[in-house]
């Protein structure tokens, strides 16, 4: 069984141009002269509703009472067959099922207004996760460990698989007193090709022309930063979805800028954390220790839900990894799970304050008694949409995120020979293609050839370009985008799925008058950074200036003024530091109280921040005491004594940073054996018990496996 979570949604009021956008994108004219008039927020909505889907039916929340309430009260879903609440309920139970399993990853969500609502359809693949705990890099909030070796080590590790169903659902949609409601869903399986790898490059049309490589993309030089809105409406709601969809991007590639750690950072809040990294400078560096490039796709995030709250909104979306083939290699799935966030409307824009990473794992759930679902409220409002200071609307974002949805059933379908294909692009619409033979496809007949020109992996049943990650963004012409896309060979007749390779589109959208078109679309596939380039551990051995110092955007606060006595008191929390760890003095708590109320400790280990110790009873704990009481030291057990050397302090406008080298004296019980390992870089902060460490991050050397 199957599920979905969307990233569509819609404009106010859908005039005949979109009317002729939608037979077009169906291989079939339709009239639309009596259907329902939607606004934003029933995409919105609907939207939502689908994003729900996947969550509720992996993790069988509310003992599967939350999926079936995701129905109308004679709701059915076709196969297997259900209907109504007790037999919908019944689907979405199972003895595996938990809140941090992750199966179904929906995308690629198309809406269409009908006399009683609304119809859908959204492509579905399911993914089998199997993570070693050496894999679930630490950090992330939930993680074991601090990960294998650095993260471009990593790149290329399987960590799941993709099962063996795949395809796309077919939806109607019904507005209740409650809100949308699935009316029917019914689950098509896609038809795969009859040689699933490697990918058939695409088929350019003799007429097509070669293209220079080497030019520019317009999206990645007109970005522009998410704008500033008002309050919690539609336009909030396609707002926070851009913020989310921009991650991978900003994480990946720096927006094809290569150079990513701004671009990360300012998707957060300055003082949000995430994987042991706190405020803007840590976030900057966490993402600079990330496998990237210019061209590099690899964050792949879908079903995301949004909800509101005081002061903002939190959410929740499916992640996963895939680390597409290059030079003949297989792609893979690395990572998986979903995120938790919470977000806030700075001056700015929308913002991340906190996200946590939880890894899929999949387990016995107990059951809550059966409940009218938690959701309702929030499908249920509808709010006026605020004007905007941009030149797009709400409604012009819905209808370019129905556009990209469409290009993937129009493309992996050859509907109408290829023509519905060629037809969502302008008349002199373009399609450059950066593979190993470049060309540009230009005119919708050659467009149309080019959705015609591989039949053996497209057709009817086909379900192959998945789609996600929009950001859309106004420009002078009308609108740029950057869009993620992998291409996935669903298994059939017992063969296994193939992951065939990706990318990201760089596309360029015009209004005609016959509503949004695509009027360049560059397919750039997925290429990993140089190392040396982008390797931030490697550019801080010699071969590039300290990403630190290539930072133009730090903050300009003077420092404050050190006085002798708090340079003095400073030396003497380090050294305090080695005797507290050495002894396990007043088990452990000693060690903790040396730590700010919200310091931290955690280990950098070859390029990995790992998972951070945070609060007095963990602090203890990493300490070797807490509840254990003084018996999970085993340096302590040997006799070991810390040494502190070179310690070298500095101002800042909020305290005082510093490092310094820690030497290790009767490792093993050898009271004549000394060992390095490696220093410690501190933050400092003056509180009123005095100076503490605002946070402590040992980046060690010593590898207790080789000794």
């Amino acid at each position: 069984m199957s599920i979905p979570v969307v990233q569509a949604v819609r404009p106010a009021v859908l005039g005949v141009a979109l009317a002729a956008l939608i037979g077009v994108a169906s291989g079939q004219v339709k009239s639309t002269a009596k259907a329902m008039t939607l606004t934003p927020m029933d995409y919105v909505e609907i939207r939502q509703l689908v994003n729900r889907y996947a969550f509720a039916l992996d993790t069988g929340s509310s003992n599967g009472y939350d999926y079936a309430d995701l129905f109308a009260a004679d709701g059915e879903f076709m196969r297997p067959h259900a209907k109504g609440r007790e037999q919908l309920a019944a689907l979405a139970r199972g003895p595996l099922l938990g809140p941090d399993n992750t199966v179904h990853y929906i995308m690629n969500h198309v809406i269409e207004p009908t006399p009683e609502g609304a119809i859908g359809k959204a492509y579905l693949i399911e993914f089998n996760w199997d993570i070693a705990p050496a894999q679930a890099t630490g950090g992330t909030g939930r993680g074991a460990g601090t990960g294998p070796a650095n993260g471009w080590d990593i790149v290329g590790r399987k960590a799941g698989e993709l099962a063996r169903t795949g395809g796309h659902y077919e939806d109607v949609y019904i507005k209740t007193p409650v809100g949308w409601r699935f009316k029917k869903r019914d689950f098509i399986a896609s038809t795969s090709g009859a040689d699933p790898a490697p990918l058939v490059p695409p088929r350019i049309p003799a007429a097509a022309s070669p293209i220079d490589t080497s030019a520019p993309l317009a999206p990645a030089a007109n970005f522009l930063a998410p704008t500033q809105q008002s309050s919690l409406t539609a336009t909030d709601y396609l707002e926070i979805a851009q913020l989310v969809a921009s991650y991978g991007h900003a994480l990946d590639s720096g927006y094809g800028k290569g150079e990513n750690g701004e671009a990360y950072a300012g998707l957060y809040t300055a003082d949000a954390s995430f994987a042991g990294a706190t405020g803007h400078d840590q976030l900057v560096r966490l993402g600079q220790i990330q496998p990237r490039g210019p061209e590099f796709v690899r964050h792949y995030l879908t079903n995301h839900v949004i909800e509101p709250m005081p002061g903002g909104a939190k959410g929740k979306e499916y992640l996963a990894v895939i680390d597409n083939g290059e030079n003949g290699k297989a792609s893979s799935l690395f990572l998986g799970g979903h995120y938790e966030d919470t977000y806030v409307k700075t001056p700015e824009g929308w913002r991340i304050k906190t996200r946590r990473l939880f890894p899929p794992r999949s387990a016995p759930q107990a059951q809550a008694a059966a409940t009218p679902s938690a959701t309702s409220a929030a499908l249920a409002g509808t709010a006026a949409v605020a004007a905007r200071a941009s030149s797009l609307s709400a409604g012009d974002y819905i209808e370019i995120q129905q556009l990209i949805a469409r290009s993937a059933y129009a493309l992996d379908t050859v509907a109408d020979r290829g023509a519905a294909y060629a037809q969502l692009f302008t008349t002199e619409g373009a399609f450059i293609t950066k593979t190993a033979r470049p060309a540009e496809i230009k005119g919708r007949r050659q467009l149309a050839a080019f959705a015609a020109g591989d039949l053996i992996h497209r057709g009817p049943a086909f379900v192959r370009e998945y789609l996600t990650n929009y950001i859309i963004q106004p420009s002078r012409g009308g609108a740029t985008g950057r869009v993620y896309l992998v291409w996935i060979e669903v298994g059939e007749n017992g063969n296994p799925g193939v992951i065939q390779g990706g990318g990201h589109y760089e596309d360029e959208y015009v209004e005609t008058r016959d509503g949004w078109r695509i009027g360049r679309r560059t397919f750039v596939p997925s290429r990993l950074g140089p190392r040396d380039v982008y390797d931030v551990d490697r550019t801080r051995a010699g071969s590039a200036p300290d990403p630190r110092a290539q930072d133009t955007n730090a903050a300009t606060a003077r420092p404050v003024e050190l006085t002798a006595l708090d340079y003095f008191q400073i030396q003497q929390l380090v050294a305090k530091y080695a005797q507290y760890i050495d002894t396990c003095s007043n088990n452990g708590y000693d060690y903790a109280d040396l730590f700010a109320e919200d310091g931290f400790f955690a280990p950098f280990q070859n390029g990995q921040i790992g998972r951070r110790a945070q609060g007095r009873e963990a602090l203890a704990r990493v300490s070797g005491g807490g509840p254990d009481g003084c018996t999970g030291a085993g340096w302590i057990r040997q006799g070991v004594h810390h040494i502190y050397v070179n310690h070298i302090i500095d101002p800042t406008p909020e305290g005082a940073k510093g490092q310094v080298n820690m030497l290790m004296i009767g490792l093993g019980g050898d009271k004549n054996k000394i060992e390095h390992d490696g220093y410690y870089e501190d933050t400092y902060v003056k509180t009123p018990a005095g100076w503490k460490f605002k946070s402590r991050i040992h980046h060690a050397t010593y590898d207790p496996a080789q000794k």
